[in-house]
């Protein structure tokens, strides 16, 4: 079980592929079935971090030199760092005051995690100032590949979500990326590590075209308009960023798809050596008949 995870993470999560319901929904009646801290507000631990005094016990974990200034937060299970608390704050504004959060688990004091809103964020107790947004998967210890548009680690979970999922966060990757970098050069938008990890999930899912497609139209333009978009050189200069990515992406994905075949020793299910059988039949499968006795199609 990883480090992280606990029953009433592994039951909220359970329920909520069982019944549809959100995952802090069900997080909370797991806690509260087992007597452990309930939901609370974004208000209630502002307010907590401005007048709570100085937790005045001794650090198990870090030396007391170095130990961060802490104060009691019993819906966090024990002592938090004020300034842990306080960039947890600034990474979810602009939540309200009434926004809610729910203590996932707890690690003594090493670190707890916190889910609010189908986001899990870890916060370290030994030291200030660090929070990292992890995978929103719960129980997953992993980092996600970006907030609010990937919120998945790409190491596990991003690869497991479905086409159309991944084709939306395809489209809102590059509208982020476009929004940021296109005022300067338009031909300039770099879809980056991000974008690959998309499209190397997309080789799992057989859904590498559609995801290619969104994410080079999201990030540049659909190719039928660049030249009613730009104009001149400038669309020249689009239009040749677009086939570039176009090919780099294939690459990519070529890569992803040779190390999948890898991943299972190069051989399918029915023991036939691994070729490429085709867009819509999965890496680690030699036809769609075996894809499809194994469920992944």
């Amino acid at each position: 079980m990883p480090r992280h995870q606990n029953t009433a993470a592994q039951r909220a999560r359970q329920a909520q592929r069982e019944t549809g319901d959100k995952y802090t929904a069900e997080l909370r009646k797991a806690t509260q079935a087992e007597g452990r801290p309930g939901p609370f507000t974004l208000g209630e631990l502002l307010t907590a971090c401005g007048t709570s005094p100085d937790w005045t016990g001794e650090h198990p974990v870090v030396h007391p030199e170095w130990a961060p200034e802490m104060f009691d937060f019993a819906p966090l299970g024990g002592p938090v760092p004020y300034s842990t608390v306080l960039l947890l704050l600034g990474l979810l504004a602009p939540a309200s005051r009434s926004t809610e959060l729910e203590l996932e688990s707890r690690n003594g004091f090493h670190s707890l995690i916190v889910a609010c809103g189908g986001r899990r964020f870890e916060m370290v107790l030994s030291q200030d100032d660090y929070v990292t947004e992890q995978c929103c998967v719960p129980g997953c210890e992993s980092g996600l590949v970006s907030a609010y548009t990937i919120p998945y680690c790409a190491r596990h979970h991003l690869a497991e979500r479905p086409e159309d999922e991944l084709v939306e966060m395809a489209r809102a990757w590059g509208n982020a990326q476009r929004e940021e970098y296109s005022a300067g050069d338009p031909a300039a938008v770099p879809l980056g590590e991000e974008g690959d990890r998309l499209i190397e999930a997309a080789v799992a899912q057989c859904a590498f075209f559609p995801v290619r497609t969104a994410l080079i139209e999201a990030a540049y333009e659909d190719p039928e308009m660049v030249d009613v978009v730009y104009f001149g050189e400038q669309a020249v200069k689009v239009q040749y960023a677009m086939d570039t990515e176009h090919f780099r992406l294939e690459r990519v994905a070529q890569a992803a798809h040779r190390r999948l075949q890898k991943l299972v020793g190069g051989r399918c299910i029915c023991g036939a050596v691994l070729q490429f059988a085709g867009p819509k039949v999965p890496p680690q499968f030699c036809s769609a008949a075996c894809a499809a006795a194994a469920g992944r199609q």
